[in-house]
């Protein structure tokens, strides 16, 4: 995906929620072996209704998020533990440095099952959400009770599609305020969306 194919927007925004395609070096080892080789995943070589094109880290630091942020405003983006590091740099690239995680989605199968990946080190079955914020955005702050931890079955075509109801959660925890999707799948009312699959 690149910001040259589809104009950036230009309005500004108080919140912003985005999934970048995030590219994986070495991939996610898969518990299936053909011959005595563990298969490893990639975003880019998934195959059927997965497959979807990534970016490199340099695309996504550069994609010109600062000039859609309003004055007080808050940025909500998913990252990998593996893309940790460079996720906090993009979002002080962006233009709102981070502050904490916002949310942990406990990835679940539609059986209720935990979904669990082979990785390096542990395995793996959670996504993360970081919150970066500029100005005074906690002032839109309009309940405390929103809880950072999201179980949530995972879409069964779209492995790395995110929860719809995180976007309720962040509308519940700063209001009803102007907001856009990068990366979107889809178009969502109430919600602006930026991205390739929604042109």
């Amino acid at each position: 995906m690149s910001s040259e194919i589809i104009p950036f927007p230009t309005k500004r925004y108080n919140i912003i929620l985005a999934d970048p395609p995030w590219h994986f070096s070495s991939g996610i080892r898969s518990s299936k072996k053909i011959g005595a080789k563990f298969q490893y995943y990639t975003p880019d070589t998934t195959i059927g209704n997965g497959k979807y094109a990534t970016m490199a880290d340099e695309e996504i630091k550069s994609l010109p998020v600062a000039t859609i942020l309003d004055r007080d405003a808050a940025i909500f983006l998913w990252t990998t533990d593996a893309h940790l590091p460079i996720a906090i740099e993009v979002l002080s690239d962006w233009g709102a440095p981070y502050k904490t995680i916002a949310f942990i989605w406990n990835k679940k199968e539609r059986s209720g099952k935990q979904v669990c990946y082979y990785g390096k080190w542990t395995m793996k079955g959670s996504e993360i959400c970081l919150l970066g914020t500029k100005g005074r955005a906690h002032s839109f702050i309009k309940s405390h009770k929103v809880r950072q931890l999201i179980e949530a079955p995972r879409d069964r075509n779209l492995h790395s599609k995110k929860p719809a109801i995180v976007r309720d959660k962040i509308v519940e925890l700063l209001g009803d305020l102007p907001r856009i999707e990068l990366f979107a799948r889809e178009r969502v009312e109430g919600w602006d969306a930026w991205g390739d699959e929604v042109g």
